[in-house]
């Protein structure tokens, strides 16, 4: 009766709201434990002609999917592009043919001869529908990256209903048939898909390809692609819901002359209004304010052609100040050097280059590297679009003062229609344009020492490690750097804060306090260097504070739900010291999930030990992690510092 009435269902005029599910069941937000981009798989859905036949068992189905005995109705089998990578699309196949079946088929059993995994007996078929046309959506770079490709298989006369409790032959196969290479501009601007790695459970899956139409057998490939599966009936989720977490908030305590956002992994860019640092006093300026919004993208200060489209290149350029050298906090030029990586160094001495964007090399802790501005700093290319007519590149320039003596000449660096050294990759040609563009302008002003970062066409996500060796997607803001080296001198770490939100702040002239860092510890899936630990089922994260000064009493506030921006109180109250904010709500529902005492003065590091076991069923909350500094021995503020705050999203692996 079940199937009976998800089968009448299908033949209905209404669009159908179906639940979905994510195969591998812990692909739901990377294919990376790590959570660093990979390559992808050109299989499959390639450049030629393909056959293939993928296999995932029933217990993505029937574990956190909640697939209930009597089965569903699949309506849509799809695909997406590799992590973090923007594409254009608009490639075409034709005449596409997709089948579904129930089979006893295991990931360890199939078989490269592709009748075999379909034989009867083994296999129950259902019907054969064909697409004429499926074209490539766009890819926007997200983890996960969107659905490039959408099969409708109710639209073919193709939908299957699948039952995972079948005991005979509860496992999926999907067979399709693509008979003709693509219609395409150029091959090679084909993305790669997401495909598989094992960890956690394991993939519980396996593929069989072959470019031959017609061959009886292929080649296995035990990493397949990533599928998405639509359906009617019980179980899986309205909406696809990885888990996620971002830093936000904004510490204090500390007194440091660095200020900046490190964007995690896929983190969405929202910078778009722009950012400006004022200086207290110019020239000799002590600190700098910095404050939301600044003047639109200006794409007629560009030069005729630009002064690079090199990949890690650094260029030289004479600011042409006549009245006074710029001015920042900590030192003074006449000589900028930007990078095509979407920074500029401010002391002339320095020649790194610098794709990888760390908090070692930033700070200086790392090498010798000292002052800089940095509008968007990441693994950045020019080459990727140079050929889209824009002048795309690292164009700097500097506008002459208005009049003899007035001091008011401008300095213009531009990363125009720049790329990700990432994309496009897997045969990726620097003659397939546009697939992902970074506008970017650094504005500095002679006259009050101002500057300004302004942003034009972005990428709406910043996802752009490649070969997993950035720490981080991108940071935006200004640093020292190693401030002495006799003896050793990085500057202090404010830890990242969200600038869309937490502006405006004053940095302080360089101390010898840095804010308390929080960090999560997460088992068994853990954090690392590009993303922390996330919530989903199954997980357990403990947290660790770091450079907390004694003595104090500090905790962990735990809480269902944010505040951004933070919640300040007025000095006077002496409750939160100046540029102290909370991030979680004004009740957090816990006051010290992890509590600790502090006794000796100094820098002191603390862990955790009371572990959060996250359940399945939290799905879509938000759960916010800030540490907080407790004086009960009669200082000026009852909370005279806090640490970032990490933000949660509880969803899937």
């Amino acid at each position: 009766m079940r199937h009976a009435l998800l089968l009448a269902l299908s033949v209905c005029t209404t669009p159908l709201l179906g639940q979905t599910l994510v195969l591998p069941d812990n692909h739901n937000f990377m294919e990376a434990t790590n959570y660093g981009t990979n390559a992808g798989d050109n299989n499959c859905w390639a450049t030629a002609a393909r056959r293939f036949q993928i296999v995932y068992e029933a217990s993505h189905f029937t574990g956190k999917a909640g697939i209930q005995p009597g089965g569903v109705l699949i309506t849509h089998v799809k695909f997406r592009g590799e992590d973090g990578e923007a594409n254009l699309g608009g490639q075409i196949y034709s005449n596409v043919t997709v089948e579904l079946g129930s089979t006893s088929i295991t990931g360890a059993t199939m078989s490269t001869t592709f009748a075999t995994n379909r034989a009867p007996g083994t296999a129950t078929m259902g019907a054969l529908g064909t697409v004429p046309a499926i074209t490539l959506a766009p890819s926007i770079g997200s983890c996960p990256n969107n659905y490039c490709i959408d099969i409708d298989l109710l639209a073919i006369g193709a939908a299957f209903v699948y039952d995972p409790h079948n005991a005979a032959q509860p496992n999926l196969l999907i067979d399709i048939t693509i008979p003709t290479a693509p219609t395409q501009v150029v091959p090679q601007s084909l993305i790669p898909l997401q495909d598989t790695t094992a960890h956690g459970a394991g993939i519980r899956g396996n593929s069989v390809w072959t470019a031959t139409i017609g061959a009886a057998t292929g080649t296995a490939d035990t990493t397949p692609p990533v599928v998405g599966i639509e359906f009617l009936g019980a179980g899986g989720w309205a909406t696809e819901m990885p888990a996620r977490a971002e830093l936000i908030g904004g510490g204090c305590g500390g007194q440091h002359s660095t200020v900046y956002q490190a964007f995690t992994q896929d983190q969405a860019f929202d910078l778009g209004s722009g950012i400006t640092f004022f200086p207290d006093v110019y020239p000799s300026p002590n600190y700098y304010t910095v404050v939301t919004g600044a003047a639109p993208f200006d794409v007629t200060q560009i030069n005729a052609a630009p002064n690079s489209t090199g990949d890690d290149a650094v260029i030289t350029h004479n600011l042409g100040f006549l009245v006074t050298p710029f001015q920042y906090p900590g030192g003074s030029t006449t000589q900028i050097k930007p990078s095509t990586n979407g920074f500029v160094w401010l002391d002339p001495a320095m020649t790194a280059t610098q794709n990888a964007c760390t908090k070692g090399n930033m700070l200086g802790t790392s090498g010798n590297f000292t002052a800089r501005l940095m509008p968007f700093w990441t693994d950045l290319t020019a080459s990727r679009n140079t050929g889209m007519g824009t002048g795309a590149g690292l164009h700097v320039k500097t506008v002459p003062e208005t009049a003899p003596g007035a001091g008011d000449a401008i300095c213009y660096v531009t990363w125009r229609d720049q790329g990700s050294f990432r994309t496009p990759v897997l045969g990726g040609s620097p003659t397939v344009f546009g697939h992902e563009v970074f506008n970017v302008q650094m504005v500095m002003h002679e006259q009050t020492g101002i500057v300004e970062f302004r942003y034009g066409t972005m990428q709406p996500f910043v996802s752009t490690l490649w070969a997993n060796t950035l720490e981080n997607a991108a940071i935006v803001g200004f640093t020292r750097g190693r401030i002495s080296t006799t003896p050793l001198v990085a500057s202090l770490d404010p830890q990242s804060r969200d600038l869309s939100h937490e502006l405006p702040v004053a940095t302080s002239v360089e101390g010898t306090v840095a804010n308390v860092a929080l960090t999560a510890v997460a088992t068994p899936v853990a954090g690392s260097v590009h993303q922390t630990g996330r919530m989903f089922g199954g997980q357990s994260l403990t947290w660790n504070i770091a450079n907390v000064p004694g003595p104090t009493f500090a905790f962990l506030n735990l809480d269902v739900g944010a505040s951004q921006p933070g919640l300040q109180l007025p000095p006077g109250f002496g409750i939160l010291a100046p540029t102290c904010m909370m991030s979680t709500t004004p009740n957090p529902v816990v006051l010290g999930w992890e509590s600790w005492f502090v006794a000796a003065p100094g820098t002191t590091n603390l862990t955790g030990t009371i572990p959060l076991a996250v359940p399945h069923g939290w799905e879509g909350v938000v759960i916010t992690a800030q540490a907080i500094g407790v004086d009960l021995f009669g200082g000026p503020f009852l909370i005279p510092w806090a640490s970032n705050t990490i933000k949660y999203t509880v969803g899937l692996d």
